[in-house]
This record gives structure tokens, C-alpha cells and sequence, in this order.
């Protein structure tokens, strides 16, 4: 059985790594668009603030390939997928023929589209070799605008700002993650975010980027002001690749939309990780949420039925985790109250920059923020996991004083 996979990250290793295991005698041939071994992408910002070097980035070693068999072809981008003929066609003019396909090729890094986005100095991060690019052009002193109040986007910033670097983050709306976070815990993330020295600016729409003799010196603001800058990074959000999937009439700028198989259309063809669209596991609605640990499941179980077998995917739970500081935040399923249904119980304590909020529906959790005290995360996101009814409790969550431990009885 020939096997091609799209995409040398998460996703796509997990799978290659399925297959193999399932199938041993398959032929498996791995392609990337970067000319690197697989690595860590989320550790970029780690590197960029100097925790840690960039040989902690490699994910496997260096005859990953030979040990698990798999043709890899690096540096070469996919231009088409020929479902009829089974083919994959690369920008080298390379082909190769497929009995099963997955489509693991991620997402980009989005930019706003205004004027001097170009210019040197101004980049996203994204793939390791932005970050070697960006990485030549730090020295001491150097003033930096992060646009874009995301986790990318605050990573970033901590990273530089606790580098010793001049940082503000930009962002569009009132507060940073308005996705993810309520105007109270947002509020403690602020202090956080001041703490290490982050400068926040809110209400703050990018027009245009200035420049001096071709390098960009400032964040131009629709309101006509300036934020001053010699270094731009964009962390605005991501667009997933499926492009080389138009001609075949399955590319799809929002995600791939899959069924529970992971399927994209052609029985033979699968997808997983950042370019995907899966079902919400709360809402049973397609979500596009792109974290690591969601692209390895998918990738692991798009590989199962590379293999032929036909297991389901069971939906995709919104989660993140990180710090800033010391403060650490973990928020998980519908963490904004959008339905009239549900109920909102909200225990905060500013002074110990502590922060709870539960949202119940049909008397079972479905949403959690958790700012400061986190060591019981995992409780309520198998709650939320499991569709626990709340009533079948020893120990009511709602309550104020509710601990972990009255749920063992």
C-alpha cells in the first residue's frame, strides 16, 4: 500500500507514525514545504526569548526517517492532488501516485494587508525560518510591536519582553483573547502582561507602517497616531493550506470540512491538524481550532484508517493552557455564556489574582476559565469532557467553597 502524507508536523507525523505501526510493509512518502527534520513549532517563542536553544526544537532524531522507513521530500511544496488519477504533483515537477492520502498541511500566518506589511523588519512567526530571519535583526534597545492580542501574539510579546526588549502589544479590541477570556479575567492577564513589562495598547486598528530609508519605523494607526517601532510582528491568525486542493474542488479557505472519519470527500483521501474544520465535541457545529495535542489525536487517528480501519473521530474540546509570569490560565469549552440557557458562576479574588468561571448548560459544565489556581483543571475538563451531569456529584462545583477532593466522596 502507497501512502503520501502533506505536512511534516504534528498531524502529519502522528499519522505516519499510525500507519507504520499498523501497516509495516506500507510505502510511505512524507512531504514538506520547509527544508527541516520535524520540529516544535509551538517552541518558537521559547527560543525567541532565550529559554531555550534550538536544538531542544527537533522533535526526532536525526534518522527519524531511516528508522521508521518513511521517503521523506523536503523543501518542496504540493501545487495539485489529482484524486481521479491518485496523484500528487510537487513544484519540482516530482509526481507520485497514492492508494491513501492525507492531508496534513497546516495553516500560515495571516497578514492585514496594508500598506509597507513588506518591509524589512517586519515579520510573523510562524516557521523556523522566520524566526532565523527575525532572530538576526535583535540587538539591544531594539523597540517592538506585536499586533495581535492572541496567544500568539502574547507569547510573543513575553518572550521578547522578558528578553530585555522594548514590547507593546496591539490590540483591536478592549482586551487581549476576547475570544478565550471574559473582561475579568482578561483584566488579571493585563496586570500579568504589565508585570514583565509588556506595553498594552487597546482599540488599536494597524493602518499602515511607516518607514525610513526602507525599514519600517512605526505601527500607523487608523486614529492617525503612531506607535514606534523598528521591529513589526504580525500575530493576526492563520489561514489554513488547502489551496493546492482547488483543482480538485476540495480546498476550503476556512478548514477542511471532514466527516468522523476524517475524511475529506474521496474515500481515500484524509486530513487532520490546522487545516482541517472538525465538529465541535459540545456543539456537534464545525469549529477550526488549531492547538498541537488536536493535530497529533487527528493525526493519529486519520492514520488508523489510512491503515483501513474505520475509527471515529469523537469531536474537537477547546483548550488552551500558558502563563504569563506567574500566573497561569487554563480555559475549556464554551468559556462564553452565548446561550440564554446557560447559568454563569464567577468566584474571583483580584487581590490573589485568583479567578474561576463555570458555565453550566442543562445542568451539565460546559465552559471553565480558571486564572491563578489551575492545579484542578483537569476535574472540570473531564466534566466537561464527559457531559457529567452535575446532579450526579457528591459535591456541587457551583458552590463557592467546592473542592476537588469531595468529588472522591
Amino acid at each position: 500500500m502507497r501512502a503520501v502524507i502533506i505536512g511534516n508536523s504534528a498531524a502529519g507525523l502522528a499519522g505516519a507514525e499510525t500507519l507504520r505501526r499498523l501497516k509495516p510493509e506500507a510505502e510511505i512518502t512524507i512531504i514538506s514545504d520547509e527544508p527541516y527534520p520535524p520540529y516544535c513549532r509551538p517552541l518558537l517563542t521559547y527560543l525567541l526569548g532565550g529559554d531555550i536553544q534550538e536544538k531542544d526544537l527537533w522533535l526526532k532524531a536525526r534518522d527519524y526517517y531511516q528508522q521508521w522507513q518513511f521517503q521523506p521530500r523536503l523543501g518542496r511544496r504540493v501545487v495539485q492532488v489529482d484524486p481521479a488519477a491518485r496523484t500528487v504533483a510537487l513544484d519540482n515537477g516530482e509526481s507520485f501516485t497514492y492508494d491513501r492520502l492525507l492531508v496534513a498541511s497546516g495553516a500560515r500566518p495571516l497578514r492585514p494587508g496594508i500598506p509597507g506589511e513588506n518591509l524589512p523588519g517586519v515579520f510573523t512567526i510562524r516557521t523556523l525560518g522566520e524566526f532565523q530571519a527575525m532572530q538576526n535583526m535583535l540587538r539591544p534597545g531594539l523597540r517592538v510591536a506585536v499586533v495581535g492580542s492572541g496567544l500568539v501574539g502574547i507569547k510573543t510579546a513575553q518572550a521578547l519582553a522578558q528578553a530585555g526588549y522594548n514590547v507593546t502589544l496591539v490590540a483591536r479590541k478592549a482586551q487581549v483573547l476576547s475570544n478565550l477570556l471574559d473582561t475579568s479575567a482578561a483584566a488579571l492577564l493585563h496586570d500579568a502582561l504589565k508585570d514583565i513589562g509588556v506595553n498594552l495598547r487597546f482599540h488599536a486598528v494597524p493602518a499602515a507602517l511607516a518607514e525610513h530609508h526602507g525599514r519600517v519605523t512605526a505601527v500607523v494607526l487608523t486614529d492617525g497616531s503612531e506607535i514606534p517601532a523598528d521591529l513589526v510582528i504580525f500575530g493576526i491568525g492563520v489561514s489554513p493550506n488547502t489551496e493546492f486542493l482547488a483543482a480538485a474542488g476540495l480546498s476550503d479557505p476556512r478548514g477542511l470540512p471532514v466527516d468522523d472519519q476524517l475524511r475529506i470527500g474521496p474515500a481515500d483521501i484524509f486530513a487532520a491538524g490546522d487545516c482541517v474544520c472538525p465538529r465541535d465535541r459540545l456543539t456537534g457545529q464545525p469549529a477550526y481550532f488549531a492547538i498541537w495535542p488536536a493535530a497529533v489525536a487527528q493525526g493519529r487517528l486519520a492514520g488508523a484508517n489510512l491503515a483501513g480501519y474505520e475509527r471515529t473521530y469523537d469531536g474537537l474540546l477547546a483548550q488552551n493552557t500558558f502563563a504569563v509570569g506567574s500566573t497561569r490560565i487554563i480555559a475549556g469549552g464554551m468559556v462564553q455564556a452565548a446561550e440564554p440557557s446557560c447559568e454563569v458562576h464567577i468566584d474571583h479574588d483580584p487581590k490573589k489574582r485568583r479567578y474561576r468561571r463555570l458555565v453550566i448548560q442543562d445542568g451539565r459544565l460546559v465552559g471553565v476559565i480558571l486564572v491563578g489556581q489551575v492545579e484542578d483543571a483537569g476535574v472540570y475538563l473531564s466534566l466537561i469532557n464527559n457531559k457529567t451531569p452535575l446532579a450526579s456529584l457528591p459535591a456541587d462545583p457551583r458552590r463557592a467553597d467546592f473542592q476537588v477532593g469531595r468529588l472522591l466522596g
